[in-house]
């Protein structure tokens, strides 16, 4: 991982063959003490993904051995059970440009993942909601 830009709470961040993904950016905005930010963009390529969608109570999960072309990532950063938690939606295309999307639970970096961050001046949390479900609020 290799933090390119970082100032005025904007970042983009390149992650690296190997890493496991999103598990190194929550890692990584742990040891920045960053506990909220919008991702508003992401591209690269990802293998071995497991993505999924939410169906009122729980959520439906898919692998995808990949490896597979990120077209479209975003999400935000809160925490959960006092840790960052990273939630992110993913579009994926595969070798025959086929796409698929989701939730991203997570994968393995297969080239590169670049994203950019907003930094927010608030906390934000997540709150168990029922099931699965851990709803978005403020820390206040």
């Amino acid at each position: 991982m290799k933090v390119l830009y970082r100032q005025n709470g904007r970042t983009m961040i390149r992650f690296d063959i190997g890493e496991e993904f999103p598990g190194a950016l929550a890692e990584w905005c742990k040891g920045e003490d960053i506990n909220s930010a919008a991702i508003l963009c992401g591209i690269g390529m990802l293998k071995n993904t497991e993505i999924g969608r939410y169906d009122g109570e729980s959520y439906n999960r898919e692998k995808v051995p990949g490896p597979s072309e990120v077209l479209s990532l975003q999400g935000n950063v809160s925490l959960k059970e006092g840790e960052p938690f990273v939630h992110l939606h993913v579009s994926l295309a595969d070798d025959e440009l086929n796409a698929r999307g989701g939730h991203l639970f997570f994968g393995t970096v297969a080239m590169t993942v670049e994203l950019v961050m907003l930094e927010l001046g608030t906390d934000l949390v997540r709150l168990p909601s029922g099931g699965d479900f851990w709803q978005l609020d403020t820390g206040g």
